[in-house]
């Protein structure tokens, strides 16, 4: 900041000067209580200061010798108005000489000699200068808006710096320095932390004043804009009002979603984000902007862009810049108007580069830190160049989803439900799986190198092969026959980049799904129905792949015993087991263990096989009885006929009066 530069040149003059009051001057102490008082008409500094001559008189022979101070310099800045300097009531005169384009000293004549031991104390009172609406000096004050630097030239370890703001004002100081020190008559003042050495003190504020802003209000695409801008500047109003109208609905139409809700989006002139780098930023937490005076399109339309982009839809600043660079270059490229170059291939060697993933949070270092600088100047031209590249890739549509999906918050694993959410944050990982669904392999590689090349460390380069390795076994698993759902827990451990988890769940996972073709193969072989249980548990919510094992590895017991029950019905019966049986069938037995099968009964199907071996034990046993009996009938008919022939003979013998001969008999039986 230059302001710095302009004090060390400040503090040069008055340590030089030698009869000149001023800070470290050789005989000279110099205290000053400076007070800097926000009001209605303006940035009010009153400054009590007393110098004492310290040098002593010393004395050779009968002459006295002293040493005198006869002028007073005071510093002030330029076009300082009703500037007063006074001492013991009297107005004292000055004349000045400027130091830079900002500050003064003005020269003043003591109305008497300050001699050693003696001291004086001045009162300089002054209204800071106004300045021009649009121009870079130090100071800035309207009624609403009040920008200027702090400064003391009080010798070490005296004096004193106060700042009093009005109570409904707002405070930004640029440094840190300040700290509140109460609340006087309605002004919340604030003092040094430290101030043992006030010529270290490089501290600016600004004070905005609300209730003395210009407000406009207007809706554009269904939001309602309030413009704050400061008294008597209708050009930025007038500029604001008319971008905003023409350039919101362009972002809606190319981002693919309506400005996120919000009640009012207030947008304010200001300074403030000038002194810490930067063009204007966006507050997420009360959906406002702080937008410089300049009539800058490109500013507006980036910080327009951040009502989407900020940390509620990508929590890593490079993302949020870069969506904020991509789109307003496209819309403002779209409406025709002026545009800013295109960021160049990032130069990676350049001291100032750094992964993009390690970017600073904006706020961090100052205007004044060359390095600082030129690091966000690397990091801004790099995450625009990541994001316009992968826009190239993905185009308008594939960004639109990209972006869609974030602000949902669904999955990039989808299961049956494609508008399943995650609770994953939407950090670099998100938007590399979300851009990864859009885009073959060989863009996908192109997307690779991009985060590899600006984006990472060497510890997340490693992440992102590792999902590479186990991306490719996933993609391969889920192109297998086997339409399952894809398993819950698999897809949450790649969502949360878990990958050795996701490598032993895809072990689990495929040894289910190889034991099931295996069994489903040998079923089908068997012309057996294979039912879903073990399916189910490997889909359910929470996989249970041990339980669907164990299932697979029932089932191949369970068709053994099927296949068994099956054997014993078809195979060749004794003729025990044929006569036990008669015309009954075997045939239900296999039937239930079949049917038993499809639904995993295990007791139907051990009872089938119990039922049929019973069966054809007691049908071997009937029939065995039933073949005695056979015979014994068999053997009881013979004897009938061979005693029917008995007496047929003996009733032929009673006839004729003779016996049977042997020969008879044989030939009657």
């Amino acid at each position: 900041m230059r302001f710095l530069a302009v004090l060390t040149v400040l503090f040069g003059v008055l340590v030089t000067g030698v009869a000149t009051a001023g800070a470290q001057v050789d005989g000279l102490s110099y205290a000053e209580d400076t007070v800097f008082t926000i009001t209605e008409d303006g940035v009010q500094v009153v400054t009590e200061a007393v110098m004492t001559n310290t040098s002593r008189e010393r004395r050779s022979g009968n002459t006295i010798y002293y040493s005198y101070f006869d002028t007073y310099i005071v510093i002030v800045p330029i076009g300082a108005e009703d500037l007063r300097i006074t001492s013991r009531g009297s107005t004292l005169s000055s004349t000045g000489e400027a130091v830079d384009e900002d500050f003064e000293i003005r020269t003043v004549r003591l109305p008497s000699e300050l001699r050693s031991g003696q001291s004086r104390s001045f009162t300089v009172s002054y209204t800071l200068p106004r300045g021009e609406i649009r121009d870079d000096g130090l100071f800035f004050s309207n009624p609403a808006f009040h920008a200027f630097p702090l400064w003391s030239f009080s010798d070490p370890g005296t004096g004193s710096l106060l700042l009093r703001v009005p109570e409904e004002a707002d405070l930004n100081e640029f440094g840190g320095l300040l700290r509140r020190t109460g609340l006087n008559d309605d002004y919340i003042e604030w003092a040094p932390r430290d101030f043992a050495r006030p010529e270290d003190l490089f501290a600016y504020v600004t004070v905005t004043v609300d209730d003395e802003l210009e407000a406009t209000t207007f809706s554009v695409a269904g939001q309602s804009i309030e413009l704050h801008s400061w008294p008597g500047d209708a050009a930025w109003a007038t500029f604001a009002k008319e971008t905003i109208s023409v350039g919101l609905p362009e972002l809606e139409s190319l981002i693919g979603l309506p400005i996120p809700d919000q009640d009012t989006l207030e947008i304010t002139e200001s300074v403030t984000p000038y002194f810490y780098g930067y063009g204007g930023w966006y507050n997420p937490a009360d959906t406002s902007i702080e937008i410089g005076n300049e009539l800058d399109q490109t500013v507006m339309m980036h910080e327009l862009t951040h009502a989407w982009f900020n940390r509620d839809l990508f929590v890593e600043r490079w993302v949020s810049e870069g969506l904020a660079e991509e789109y307003t270059w496209r819309a403002m490229n779209e409406l025709g108007w002026d545009l800013e170059r295109l960021p160049g291939i990032p130069n990676t060697q350049s001291p100032a580069a750094t992964p993009l993933l390690g970017w600073g949070r904006n706020g961090v270092g100052g205007v004044s830190d060359e390095t600082f600088l030129a690091q966000e100047a690397y990091g801004y031209d790099t995450a625009w160049y990541v994001m316009h590249e992968l826009y190239n890739l993905l185009d308008r549509d594939g960004m639109q989803q990209v972006i869609a999906a974030a602000d949902a918050h669904t999955t990039a694993y989808p299961g049956d439900d494609e508008t399943e959410l995650t609770n994953k944050p939407n950090d670099w990982r998100r938007l590399f799986d979300l851009a990864a669904m859009h885009v073959d392999a060989e863009d996908e590689a192109k997307i690779e190198a991009l985060f590899v090349d600006y984006v990472l460390g060497e510890s997340h380069i490693e992440q992102l092969e590792r999902r590479r390795e186990v991306r490719d076994r996933y993609d391969q698993f889920v192109s297998q026959d086997l339409a399952w759902r894809i398993p819950d827990d698999l897809r949450s451990a790649l969502e949360a980049w878990r990958f050795d988890t996701a490598v032993a769940l895809l072990d689990d996972a495929e040894a289910v799904q190889d034991r099931y073709r295996d069994v489903a193969d040998a079923t089908a072989s068997a012309n057996l129905e294979l039912s879903n249980a073990a399916r189910a548990r490997y889909e359910q919510s929470e996989p249970d792949y041990a339980g669907a094992l164990d299932m697979l590895n029932q089932q191949v017991q369970s068709m053994a015993d099927v296949e068994a029950v099956r054997a014993i019905v078809e195979r060749e019966r004794t003729s025990e087991e044929r006569w036990g049986l008669g015309d009954n069938s075997l045939i239900s037995f296999s039937l239930g263990a079949e049917a038993a099968f499809a639904i995993d009964d295990v007791e139907q199907i051990a009872a089938a096989r119990s039922g049929v071996d019973v069966t054809l034990v007691r049908a071997a046993a009937v029939g065995a009885e039933r073949i005695l009996w056979a015979k014994i009938g068999a053997g009881a008919s013979v004897m009938l006929v061979l005693f029917a022939g008995v007496v047929v003979v003996r009733s032929r013998r009673a006839t004729s009066s003779s016996e049977p001969s042997i020969d008879d008999v044989r030939l009657a039986a």
